[in-house]
């Protein structure tokens, strides 16, 4: 697996996906060798489920191989810009599966109206009660907090993309999950 700081690496990567983009397949099964370990983990963490995430690297290595021509070494670094097409593509299948629980939530409730209202209800004011709350904390903390607990996102991924240092990125996700719980608690 490649280290994400080696500009070596990150040159010897952004040369294969200049040979991924000429849909070289050698090339291709070099680059999954390489970074699939990675964008594994960071989907595995995004997702949840083991499948859900096996599924969605190799989407992701499809995506991959249709835009590598895309890919600009002047803009970033090949990892980096292959972790945010897994990490877009984590968020679609999320949303994709909030949407599907949505509908099930409304079938749940023509078939059982009482209860299905209920439950529709508690998770409405639960969102509602999480947003109130999160605009609540200022936003180097919030940022880090959505895009560590939504998104996947380590806390030295946090760093580098905040430009804050490791130990003041870990304090700022404690201090806005403290008060979230607060603001939780005094608003249930």
């Amino acid at each position: 697996m490649i280290p994400i700081d080696d500009t070596s690496d990150n040159q010897n990567l952004g040369e294969i996906l200049a040979l991924v983009a000429k849909h070289d397949q050698n090339a291709f099964q070099r680059l999954y060798r390489e970074t699939s370990g990675h964008l594994y983990g960071v989907l595995l963490r995004m997702l949840k489920h083991e499948e859900l995430a096996e599924d969605v690297l190799q989407e992701t290595f499809v995506k991959i191989w249709r835009s590598a021509h895309a890919f600009s070494a002047s803009k970033g670094r090949p990892l980096t810009w292959m972790t945010s097409i897994a990490r877009h593509h984590a968020l679609d299948v999320l949303r994709s599966n909030t949407a599907a629980l949505r509908r099930d939530s409304d079938y749940a409730f023509e078939t059982d109206a009482q209860s299905g209202t209920s439950r529709i209800e508690e998770h409405l004011i639960d969102s509602q009660l999480l947003a109130i709350c999160l605009q609540r904390i200022e936003e180097p903390s919030r940022d880090c907090v959505i895009k560590a607990y939504c998104e996947g996102y380590t806390h030295s991924e946090l760093s580098r993309h905040s430009g804050a240092a490791p130990g003041t990125v870990k304090s700022w996700i404690r201090r806005a999950l403290e008060k979230l719980r607060e603001c939780v608690n005094e608003l249930s």
